[in-house]
């Protein structure tokens, strides 16, 4: 489902990507222009990519201007560098750029490499991007997901059921427990 605006990148913006997928910049802004994807400003890497976070970051976080930002991790995986794919669309921005930017969110994705991208952030606040809001953001992740009250009693059977054969097979029962009286 690319191109659900009809925004496509420029030519220019192409040839940047395929130069920065090598490892040589650090982080890109690419924002709408003229219903165009261009590439607004870029960093070189000064030191590691932990300590360049929000020196580099949030200075281009701008109230009222959604933008991409696409920074690089120094991990590599089998398709090289990887990458945050960062969705900025602050709460103040107008409707019509925040459903522009949303709308073309997949087309950048797919004109840069979605191999290429190890997470994806979306914030409305520097809050949700800062550096610690990009660790909260892995340590979600990484959490299990939530349960329904159902899951969570099926789960606690589940485990139940587990203790009472461990206990069964370490007391030598086997097999199911028989009633001694009868009624």
């Amino acid at each position: 489902m690319s191109h659900q605006t009809g925004i496509i990148a420029t030519p220019e913006l192409k040839q940047f990507l395929a130069r920065a997928r090598r490892g040589s910049i650090r982080i890109m802004k690419i924002i709408i222009s003229n219903e165009e994807l261009v590439l607004d400003s870029y960093r070189e890497p000064v030191q590691s990519w932990d300590k360049d976070y929000d020196q580099f970051l949030l200075p281009l976080l701008t109230p009222q201007e959604p933008c991409y930002i696409l920074y690089r991790l120094d991990s590599q995986n089998a398709q090289g560098y990887e990458w945050i794919f960062i969705a900025w669309s602050p709460d103040q921005s107008p409707v019509r750029q925040k459903m522009m930017y949303a709308a073309t969110r997949a087309t950048l994705k797919k004109e840069f490499g979605g191999g290429h991208i190890k997470d994806e952030m979306f914030g409305t606040v520097e809050d949700d991007l800062c550096f610690h809001g990009y660790m909260r953001h892995r340590s979600s992740c990484s959490s299990p997901a939530p349960l329904t009250a159902a899951e969570q009693e099926l789960q606690r059977i589940k485990v139940t059921e587990v203790l009472v054969k461990s206990y069964a097979l370490s007391e030598g029962v086997t097999g199911p427990c028989k009633s001694t009286h009868m009624p």
